[in-house]
């Protein structure tokens, strides 16, 4: 059954973080829809939104110093999981990152 990314999160990732030993509702391991600030782009001021020049990811995972340790980027269960691979891999550059991992939860 395809589940959507929501789906896939909460019945699949979640599921997979905290059998890792990842507690997904204390803040000081889990940042959920972590936004990343790109700064004022070029887009043209009539195009923009609240959320341009912002990147959203789902799972941050943060280190004991509270610093980025891993991207994980959920997709839909009947997408490839390698289509997030380079929106992942983005972020993580973005906020100086060095794992990341996109998932469809298969």
């Amino acid at each position: 059954m395809d589940k959507n990314e929501a789906q896939t999160r909460r019945e699949i990732i979640d599921l997979n973080l905290r059998k890792a030993g990842w507690e997904i509702n204390d803040p000081s391991q889990v940042s959920i829809e972590f936004d990343i600030y790109l700064g004022k782009g070029t887009t043209e001021e009539e195009f923009r939104t609240e959320f341009t020049d912002h990147q959203f990811v789902d799972y941050l995972l943060l280190g004991k110093d509270g610093k980025p340790l891993a991207v994980v980027e959920a997709k839909r269960t009947s997408k490839d999981a390698q289509v997030g691979k380079e929106q992942a891999l983005q972020y993580a550059k973005n906020i100086s990152c060095f794992i990341y991992s996109p998932s469809n939860g298969a």
